[in-house]
């Protein structure tokens, strides 16, 4: 029997020369790869327009037990995203959202209220107007909470160093494994409390956005090993630093 899933498009590669391979993050199952055809003429065009990066699709998926690849069906837009593929800079930014989630959410279970908050978050990017270059940050800072390493702050004060494997401020002469001090220690505070509410506040240069970005990071990467050869931030830079 058909089952009824809405996913977030992460990753599409080719698979043969028949079939790609679409990875979804669904609310009802969590990440699942599906095979897809490729076809050709107007509809396969059409099927291939849809499968972009953060689109959030409905299809009905008849499950096998056992299958490493389920066979993705039709696909419905459940949201249309008006300026998301048509802004470069949100372009980039839909194509570094996508290859991160699709790294850090590799063997996520099903989770109502993240994928709530990745579909809010998307809609807010497709129609804001500014502060786009400062999208990802709160977005990071704020999915810290969801990836269950959300920094301790409570113990900040002069003279400790933020201790990357606990997440929290201890004295020097007890840290363990790497730390952040000094004056960016001093910072972490003020980066762990950046939401979407307060992000228009950003008064951001290049060179302060891409310090914080590749802070953080290098944070979710010592706790998530395989985040650490992501290539989607030089394609931010690239477009930001212009």
């Amino acid at each position: 029997m058909a089952e009824k899933i809405r996913g977030i498009v992460l990753n599409v590669r080719k698979y043969n020369d028949k079939n790609y391979i679409v990875t979804l993050y669904t609310r009802e199952r969590g990440r699942i790869s599906f095979i897809s055809p490729t076809g050709n003429g107007k509809a396969s065009n059409m099927r291939r327009a849809r499968l972009q990066p953060l689109a959030v699709l409905d299809t009905e998926v008849n499950f096998k037990a056992g299958a490493e690849l389920q066979r993705l069906g039709s696909i419905i837009p459940a949201e249309i995203w008006s300026d998301l593929y048509f802004h470069p800079a949100k372009r980039a930014l839909a194509l570094f959202i996508s290859e991160f989630l699709y790294r850090l959410l590799n063997d996520t279970m099903p989770d109502a209220r993240l994928f709530d908050f990745l579909v809010d978050s998307f809609r807010l990017l497709d129609r804001l107007d500014k502060g786009i270059s400062d999208f990802h940050i709160p977005f990071l800072v704020s999915l810290l909470a969801f990836s269950g390493i959300q920094p301790d702050v409570s113990a900040c004060r002069p003279g400790y160093v933020f201790e990357i494997a606990s997440g929290s401020f201890v004295p020097e002469f007890e840290a363990k494994g790497p730390v952040i001090q000094g004056e960016e220690a001093k910072a972490v505070p003020f980066i762990s409390r950046l939401n979407f509410s307060n992000m228009k506040r950003l008064r951001l240069t290049s060179a302060n956005r891409r310090q914080i970005l590749y802070s953080i990071l290098n944070y979710y990467s010592y706790h998530f090993p395989g985040l650490g050869s992501l290539k989607s931030p030089d394609v931010l830079r690239e477009v930001f630093d212009q």
